[in-house]
């Protein structure tokens, strides 16, 4: 922790949660793997599962600047997966794109997620602050069983992460001041801008995340960054620990670290 950090004055924790608490990627590719060899098709799944992945925050970037229409994940993601499907020459009907979609709504969490994340809020409120859409958060809650005294999605916030105002309207809505709240994340990204955005910060280290983002930009040689909102890690490894309030190598961790002092 950094030293001149004060735990007892943070009041909530606003968690990420595609990649932090819950395993989008080996969900999705599971759904991949077995949808295409029901229909005898010859598909990367791995490649599949993060380029639409990838292509949903493409898309996302005009809609946070607001040159576009405002749209949720759900909507997002619908629209990128057509465009992936069409990248990998797979043809769908329109229902079975849409209940291909809902995937998303039964996203498994990390194993240690919801333990830790129940005892978290002995102390703290503890809520959900997404980019993913409120029934995304809600439904991949539910099915893993996992309770928050809130879930806030950016689709009903008028900003998207990284924009300041998404964690400062969080904060607002939580009744709070923005350093009495802490942005909880694996993505330093995520991290950094709630931390401009006057909010503390806590890290998770969830390695199989930050190995299928570099893997994922190493291996397609596309753009990094897209505009912010995702980054490469130089390393799979832990950032220093100055670099935000808490650093922690897993979910146990963060916990101990979190209500010890």
């Amino acid at each position: 922790m950094m030293s001149n950090f004060d735990i007892s004055k943070v009041k909530a924790l606003a968690w990420d949660v595609g990649g932090t608490v819950f395993d989008w990627h080996y969900t999705i590719k599971e759904e991949i793997t077995a949808l295409a060899t029901s229909q005898s098709k010859d598909i990367d799944a791995t490649s599949f599962t993060n380029k639409w992945r990838f292509k949903m925050f493409e898309l996302l970037q005009p809609v946070r600047k607001h040159e576009a229409p405002w749209k949720n994940a759900d909507q997002l993601h619908l629209e990128a997966l057509d465009i992936v499907l069409n990248e990998f020459d797979w043809e769908m009907t329109l229902a079975e794109k849409e209940e291909l979609n809902t995937v998303w709504h039964r996203l498994n969490a990390w194993p240690e997620a919801a333990t830790n994340i129940e005892k978290l809020r002995s102390r703290f409120k503890v809520t959900v602050l997404t980019v993913l859409s409120w029934q995304i958060a809600v439904s991949s809650s539910k099915y893993n069983k996992i309770s928050w005294d809130g879930i806030l999605s950016c689709e009903f916030l008028g900003y998207y992460k990284p924009d300041p105002e998404a964690y400062q309207k969080a904060a607002t809505l939580l009744g709070l001041q923005p350093n009495e709240v802490m942005m909880c994340a694996a993505h330093e990204n995520d991290l950094n801008a709630a931390a401009d955005a006057g909010l503390r910060t806590a890290y998770v280290h969830v390695s199989a995340e930050k190995e299928v983002v570099l893997r994922h930009f190493q291996g397609t040689g596309e753009a990094i960054g897209l505009d912010g909102f995702l980054s490469t890690p130089a390393v799979v490894e832990l950032p220093p620990d100055n670099q935000y309030d808490v650093v922690a190598n897993n979910f146990n961790e963060l916990t101990t670290k979190l209500l010890s002092n």
